[in-house]
């Protein structure tokens, strides 16, 4: 059966993505997951978010095959069906191309917790997955190995995903991600050689 809230929460937080210039205009996707009848609804490829609407987005199976809608489903599906089998617990998975965020997957340098807001995302380093094209088979595999260890990652050359228990708190971590990525850029171009160790957010995360 068709969840309508399920394709009202992506239509929601797409906007609340573009809204905050995370993405622009047809760039990113969202989608969420109904574990038990094992459908995605994801946003459908090539449509703006002032258009987007609940018919538009997309259910497809595991598999990728589009169980209901008229529209393509955006092209990035397998990376999306590819983070929700490394990660069993994740309900949404968001990918932006947020500004800062962006600008490191581009240089393919991984981003340090440098504020103690990485806390949001685990505290660990954002590692950057291998560059393939947007919407390859290939792009979908290079994020298994990074996101095995954390739930989020860069794309090189491409932007950043992120995986929540809900899609809401997917977006909160790619918030938060490119929050310390602007915290790191300036405090390179500061000259700042030294950063928060690793160390306290163990203490943190363990209590």
């Amino acid at each position: 059966m068709i969840n309508l809230e399920m394709k009202e929460e992506v239509v929601k937080i797409a906007k609340k993505a573009d809204q905050m210039e995370l993405c622009r205009h047809k760039s990113g996707n969202f989608s969420v997951i109904d574990r038990k009848e094992k459908l995605i609804y994801i946003t459908p490829s090539g449509i703006s978010r002032e258009d987007l609407t609940p018919e538009k987005i997309i259910v497809v199976d595991m598999e990728g095959n589009i169980v209901d809608g008229n529209l393509q489903p955006s092209i990035e599906t397998s990376m999306h069906i590819t983070a929700y089998k490394i990660k069993p617990e994740a309900g949404g998975v968001a990918h932006t191309h947020s500004r800062y965020s962006t600008i490191f997957a581009c240089m393919g340098k991984e981003i340090p917790p440098v504020s103690i807001e990485a806390i949001h995302y685990g505290g660990k380093p954002v590692k950057v997955a291998e560059f393939a094209p947007p919407g390859s088979k290939k792009l979908a595999q290079t994020i298994v190995e990074p996101m095995k260890e954390s739930d989020v990652c860069l794309l090189k050359y491409h932007g950043v995903i992120a995986v929540g228990e809900d899609l809401e708190k997917a977006l909160i971590k790619l918030i938060y991600v490119e929050e310390v990525a602007f915290l790191y850029y300036h405090m390179l171009a500061l000259g700042q050689k030294e950063f928060m160790p690793l160390n306290l957010f163990d203490a943190i995360l363990n209590g």
